[in-house]
């Protein structure tokens, strides 16, 4: 996932969403394109100055290098990044 400041993030079109239970507790409202169901970004309510963008719905995901991962706590033990990040076991503070 990408976090992208809210002020900074503007949508063309119209996604549907649905909210869940996030790490958190509050909710997580995930938007996805109404026509493929594609999930394209997220806006938590933990957090509402944020969107956060998933990677595999960017058309260039090269063009930006992480610099933490988050959720560690949940990842299969297969799940190691080569890249040595700081971790985080829920969200980033």
């Amino acid at each position: 996932m990408l976090g992208v400041d809210r002020s900074a993030f503007s949508v063309s079109g119209a996604p549907k969403s649905y909210a869940k239970p996030g790490g958190s507790g509050n909710a997580a409202i995930r938007h996805f394109c109404p026509d493929c169901g594609s999930l394209l970004f997220g806006t938590p309510a933990v957090a509402p100055d944020l969107v956060t963008v998933y990677a595999g719905s960017l058309d260039q995901p090269a063009r930006f290098t992480p610099d933490h991962v988050i959720f560690t706590r949940d990842q299969p033990a297969w799940a190691k990044l080569r890249a040595a990040l700081q971790e985080f076991h829920a969200a980033a503070p």
